[in-house]
């Protein structure tokens, strides 16, 4: 090839690139699968916002994305706000074959999370749960590795038909277990029960629950009948307590 036509290459080479800088978002609309549901976009494929989204029973009032470079890797900065009030984070999604997510925070309200479970009881939560991961890779076969993930759980309370359970602050370190799985191990205490324990999810939506609780020094009487369903406490007080399901 030579010196011209290199350089007729390289002049259409910028000039597709920066057509498709110019193009606005809303050419993503083709590419959105029937399934999902989106109420509009803005800004260019560059830097857009999509509005109202909506993915089985998973919303969000709008994100933002901006691609850039992270580590000399091609990046894709997200912010997004949810439909719920205190709901909304951000972070990175980078990388080439196999991307990885990078510095995330999310932020969103307990009742919310509470209400994506299938509990037996009429059961509301209080609070805010905060997430954050420095990095982690998943697959479609599901978690590869996590660093830096972390689960807090501020001003956490349970109301449920039998009273208040105060829960105080809960914590939890997030990994990869060896099935692919994203695991998570739990600690609690308060004056109220105290908790300790590991549990997982699976990419097919399977979860899985085992700990240690315990009665706090000013349980409400009302909430001992409670606890007593989970059998008979060992020798330190401690109470088995499982739970296992999967997500619809």
């Amino acid at each position: 090839m030579g010196a011209k036509a290199r350089k007729t290459v390289l002049w259409l080479a910028c000039y597709l690139l920066l057509l498709l800088g110019s193009a606005p978002a809303q050419l993503l609309r083709f590419f959105v699968p029937p399934e999902m549901s989106i109420g509009s976009f803005s800004g260019s494929l560059w830097q857009g916002s999509l509005h109202q989204f909506a993915w089985r029973g998973f919303t969000l009032a709008e994100a933002h994305w901006q691609l850039t470079l992270s580590a000399w890797q091609p990046a894709l900065r997200l912010e997004l706000r949810g439909a719920q009030e205190g709901m909304h984070g951000s972070g990175t999604l980078r990388g080439w074959l196999r991307p990885q997510l990078h510095d995330w925070q999310l932020s969103a309200p307990a009742e919310w999370v509470r209400q994506q479970l299938p509990l037996p009881l009429p059961i509301t939560a209080q609070g805010q749960l905060q997430l954050r991961l420095q990095q982690g890779e998943f697959s479609p076969h599901g978690c590869v590795s996590l660093s830096g993930g972390s689960v807090n759980w501020q001003n956490a309370q349970l109301a449920t038909p039998l009273g208040e359970l105060v829960l105080a602050n809960v914590q939890g370190q997030l990994s990869c277990d060896a099935k692919g799985a994203l695991a998570l191990v739990l600690k609690q205490d308060s004056a109220h029960v105290s908790l300790t324990g590991r549990g997982t999810v699976g990419v097919d939506g399977r979860y899985q629950f085992s700990g240690l609780l315990r009665s706090g020094p000013v349980l409400p009487e009302s909430m001992k009948p409670l606890i007593n369903q989970l059998g008979r406490a060992n020798a330190q007080g401690q109470y088995v307590w499982q739970l296992q399901g999967r997500y619809q």
